[in-house]
């Protein structure tokens, strides 16, 4: 996130230095990395401060960059919300408190509710991701990229298995790994593209943790569109308003609504193309990292194109 945030701060004509203090911890330890943020960040006098999760750095160190400068944070794993006894958590809540603006892609008012300057702010896409031509070895009539720690999700994947082709691809389905067809790897880069492009269809499921989430959805959503794939997602109300079934995707409600789409869809190759193509344009033109740049650094709300 903080690289393709990063690009695209770029090609908007700012100058930019990342920081990337996990890295650094665990290469020179922890508290020589406090010092040499703050020698990096006095350096570079940066006009506007953005933060990721800052794992490697203390609150006084991330106190001390943010001191005077316009910041903002934008946090991607909000479904987290209720584990505020975990170390990790705790700390993005503190560095939270500590900015101006906390952009989470979902469950907003929950981390408001927690004391934080929580707005809402979609997930987005590299808008460098395209579409490859399809490759043999990656099609399957259904293919879901993401990893197998939720077995909520297994449970779901191993429904649609029975019924159709079904591949999985990511890390951590060890245990399902022959009913699920795993590809028993991850993929990236033009691989990921790879299997969005030469599936039927692509699946998106929420983790569990996630349910209740109106407006959530992984970056992956707008990612696996914008490599090519038809994606066929979990339809949560303020989802369904930002991409319209039969324009730009489809939804389901839940498993049974799930294989009924998939049956629908496979049987429909030109309007899936059509909703493919379609869905490719929206989102480039709304949903890329390139359109979240404003809001990072007005600190304004997300406007839904299609309100």
């Amino acid at each position: 996130m903080e690289r393709c945030t990063e690009r695209a701060f770029k090609r908007d004509g700012h100058k930019t230095l990342l920081i990337d203090d996990k890295r650094a911890a665990r290469l020179i330890g922890r508290k020589l990395t406090q010092r040499w943020a703050l020698s990096r960040a006095r350096s570079f006098r940066p006009d506007f401060v953005f933060l990721g999760k800052c794992h490697g750095l203390d609150l006084e160190t991330v106190a001390t960059i943010l001191t005077g400068k316009p910041n903002a944070m934008w946090y991607h794993d909000p479904q987290w919300y209720k584990s505020t006894y975990r170390p990790d958590i705790a700390h993005i809540i503190a560095v939270g408190k500590l900015t101006q603006t906390f952009f989470v892609s979902g469950f907003d008012a929950e981390w408001k509710a927690l004391g934080l300057p929580a707005k809402f702010l979609p997930s987005a896409a590299d808008r460098d991701i395209k579409p490859v031509p399809p490759r043999k070895a990656y099609h399957s009539d259904v293919s879901f990229i993401g990893t197998g720690y939720d077995t909520s999700r297994a449970q779901f994947l191993l429904k649609v298995a029975k019924k159709y082709d079904l591949k999985v691809w990511g890390k951590g389905w060890e245990e399902w790994r022959k009913p699920l067809r795993w590809s028993g790897r991850a993929v990236e880069g033009k691989n990921f593209a790879a299997v969005c492009s030469s599936s039927n269809i692509s699946l998106g499921i929420n983790p569990s943790r996630a349910r209740g989430g109106s407006t959530y959805t992984s970056d992956r959503t707008w990612m696996v569109i914008l490599a090519g794939g038809f994606y066929l997602g979990h339809g949560t109300p303020g989802l369904t308003e930002m991409l319209r079934e039969g324009d730009h995707c489809a939804w389901y409600k839940d498993i049974d609504s799930c294989l009924e789409k998939i049956s629908y869809y496979l049987e429909k190759p030109e309007q899936r193309e059509r909703i493919r193509r379609e869905g490719q344009v929206f989102v480039r033109q709304y949903h890329t990292f390139d359109q979240r740049i404003h809001n990072l650094l007005s600190g304004e709300e997300f406007h839904n194109p299609l309100s």
